[in-house]
C-alpha cells in the first residue's frame, strides 16, 4: 500500500500476525497493534505509544485522519507500481489501447501521482499518472492515437533543485 500526504509518499506493507499487524514502512519493520474502538475509529499501539485515528473509505481509497493531518491510503495496483516507466524517466503504455486525452504539455511541472494521459483499454479508461516529480520534456502521443504495450507516452526529466543559499 502507499500512504500519501501531499507530495510525500510512503510505501507500507501490512500483514496480519494473529491480531497484531506486522508493518514495513519504507523498508523499516515495525511491530504494532491496531484495535477497533467504533466504526471508523481505531487505536494504534506501538510499545507504550497509543494514538487514536479515524478512517473513511471512498472506493479504493481510505482517508486517514490522524494527528491533525489527513492521509490518503491507496492499495498499490499494477497502475501505481511504476510499471509504466520507460527509460529516460517517463510514462509508457501498460497495454494496447487508444489515447483519450493528454493532460499535460511540454514544460509543465508535475508531481508524483499527477494525471498525465488517459488511455482506453479493454473498454476502461485508465488514468496514467506520473511516477515521480519532474518536468514534461516530450509528449509522444495525441488524443486518438492507438498505442501498443510499452509505447512511450510522456518523457519527464527530474525537477531541478533550487540552489541553497
Amino acid at each position: 500500500m502507499r500512504l500519501l500526504c501531499g507530495d510525500q509518499a510512503i510505501d507500507i506493507d501490512v500483514q496480519d500476525a494473529g491480531g497484531q499487524a506486522r508493518a514495513t514502512v519504507d523498508g523499516q519493520a515495525l511491530g504494532l497493534q491496531v484495535e477497533p474502538l467504533a466504526p471508523g475509529t481505531f487505536v494504534f499501539r506501538q510499545g507504550d505509544r497509543r494514538e487514536t485515528f479515524h478512517c473513511v473509505r471512498d472506493g479504493d481509497t481510505v482517508h486517514l485522519f490522524w494527528g491533525g493531518r489527513v492521509y490518503r491510503l491507496e492499495e498499490e495496483t499494477e497502475r501505481s507500481r511504476g510499471s509504466h516507466r520507460h527509460v529516460g524517466g517517463g510514462l509508457e503504455a501498460p497495454m494496447p489501447g487508444k489515447v483519450i486525452a493528454v493532460k499535460v504539455a511540454p514544460g509543465d511541472t508535475v508531481g508524483r501521482g499527477d494525471e498525465l494521459v488517459v488511455v482506453e483499454a479493454m473498454k476502461m479508461e485508465n488514468e496514467l499518472r506520473a511516477t515521480h516529480r519532474g518536468i514534461v520534456t516530450q509528449i509522444h502521443v495525441k488524443a486518438g492515437d492507438r498505442v501498443e504495450k510499452g509505447a512511450p507516452l510522456v518523457t519527464l526529466s527530474a525537477e531541478p533543485t533550487q540552489p541553497s543559499g
